[in-house]
């Protein structure tokens, strides 16, 4: 009897320790978005951990952050991130109502910008994907409209 306490009591310790999840590395993503030409509004940051959603679909996003402070550059950072495959997207909302705007043919009539992108173009997440896989990370992204 005394055996199978033990173990038991092994087994229960072995499964509390693989369920320990505060050892998962983590890191921290800086962002950057330079180029801003008008001071009203705010720029929403929108992170991304996989291709639904991306890249404008704010509700679908993994993490969000809004900077209603800002100049010709905003910052926002996400905190402790699991390691893995990310994309951002961003865009200045000068109307504040929280969506991209758009024209009759989908083209964007606020400034957007995303990871990785370089030109005028709908981003793919394939295409605009990072990773994070260190203690910190920082991108720099420019808006293309």
């Amino acid at each position: 009897m005394k055996k199978i306490a033990f173990i038991l009591v092994v087994v229960a310790l072995m499964g509390f320790e693989s369920g320990d999840k505060s050892a998962d590395p983590k890191g921290n993503l800086t962002v950057t978005v330079t180029g801003i030409k008008a001071s009203k509004g705010q720029i929403v940051f929108m992170l991304f951990n996989g291709a639904d959603g991306f890249p404008k679909e704010v509700d679908k996003a993994f993490k969000k952050a809004y900077v209603k402070t800002f100049d010709d550059t905003a910052t926002a950072t996400f905190p402790q991130l699991p390691f893995g495959e990310y994309a951002i997207s961003v865009f200045h909302d000068q109307n504040m109502d929280g969506e991209i705007k758009t024209n009759f043919m989908g083209m964007p009539k606020e400034p957007v910008g995303a990871s990785n992108l370089t030109k005028m173009g709908k981003p793919s997440f394939k295409k605009c994907v990072f990773k994070v896989n260190e203690g910190e990370v920082a991108l720099q992204l420019k808006f293309i409209l």
